[in-house]
């Protein structure tokens, strides 16, 4: 993966870095990047079981301590496709998220957030070949600085309504302010739509790109191939690709390694079961399926619901019943 580290802000205008400049100091915790609208005692982001506070205790930082300390924005180009990008941050910090940009024909989206927003990284998003027209965030663990971005970009930002309530700068949004708060099914742009699945979080989302709308002669990164026009779903923590980016897993807290429940998994994978997708990566660099995604997701559930004790009856929906005999059994009880 081809990583560059960016240092240019020459571009930037004065109203992006004043907007930067006004949330500077807001306090942010330093475990999973929730930035807050005042100082606070507790990160109730961390509190939660889905989360952690470290054995160290609660820590706090700002964005303009982030950038004192010298963090840079690196962005990360797919192998396979020169459109799809993600974002990072080095030194590494809080959780390590890791958005991703994609630079559609109709227009360029954020999918999740990271703590750390340097000018270069503004400068870099204010001027892509395909102007930026909006992000969203999949769940409450990405919420992170988005509000600061979405004032210093000026575009909109896509939130789940079931989530509203982690999101912790609510009290703090302005009428000019551009969240929009969503549930169900969203469109956000020509072929890329956010779905709403539940698991994780209630409105844990994924974001589906339909690559084969798109027009012909994007390339590889290194221009060698054809681009990949199977569609493309991206879902962040409502379902995990393994590390053998052979396979999924779904689960309620993954910091804790507490799995989700079986019927709450099926109901995640049934609620993308229209969309036409035959790759899917998820949170961070290197977890990707790129090929056979669909066919690879049903067989996870399988694997899923044999490792938990669980098997479907055969009925039109497939309705969950224990397993009689077999590995898992004791956990079906």
């Amino acid at each position: 993966m081809q990583v560059t580290e960016l240092s240019d802000a020459s571009r930037v205008s004065p109203a992006a870095l004043a907007a930067l400049a006004a949330d500077a100091d807001l306090p942010m915790c330093a475990t999973c990047a929730t930035q807050y609208p005042a100082p606070r005692r507790n990160c109730p982001v961390c509190d939660d079981p889905r989360q952690y506070v470290p054995g160290s205790g609660q820590a706090w930082t700002t964005l303009g301590k982030l950038i004192e300390e010298g963090r840079k924005n690196i962005v990360m180009q797919d192998k396979e496709d020169e459109r799809i990008k993600l974002l990072g941050t080095v030194p590494s910090f809080a959780i390590s998220q890791s958005p991703f940009l994609i630079e559609t024909n109709g227009g360029s989206y954020i999918w999740d957030c990271m703590g750390t927003l340097t000018p270069a990284l503004v400068d870099y998003l204010t001027h892509l070949k395909t102007p930026l027209k909006a992000m969203a965030i999949s769940h409450p663990h990405f919420f992170s600085t988005s509000l600061t971005w979405s004032r210093v970009l000026g575009v909109s930002l896509f939130i789940n309504s079931e989530d509203r309530h982690w999101y912790q700068r609510d009290d703090d949004l302005k009428p000019t302010d551009k969240v929009k708060f969503w549930n169900g099914k969203q469109d956000i742009g020509p072929g890329v739509t956010l779905v709403q699945c539940g698991g994780h979080f209630p409105g844990s989302s994924v974001l589906f790109w339909d690559r084969a709308a798109e027009p012909a002669g994007a390339k590889s990164a290194d221009g060698s191939a054809p681009a990949p026009t199977n569609g493309l779903l991206l879902t962040a923590d409502t379902i995990m690709v393994q590390p053998t980016q052979k396979g999924f897993t779904f689960m309620w807290s993954y910091p804790n390694m507490v799995p989700l429940e079986p019927i709450e998994m099926l109901k995640v994978v049934q609620s993308i079961q229209h969309l036409d997708y035959g790759a899917v990566s998820s949170a961070w660099p290197d977890r990707f399926v790129r090929h056979d995604a669909k066919k690879q997701m049903l067989e996870s559930v399988a694997v899923y619901l044999d490792q938990t004790g669980w098997e479907q009856d055969d009925t039109e929906h497939g309705a969950l019943r224990p397993k009689a005999t077999g590995r898992g059994r004791f956990l079906a009880g």
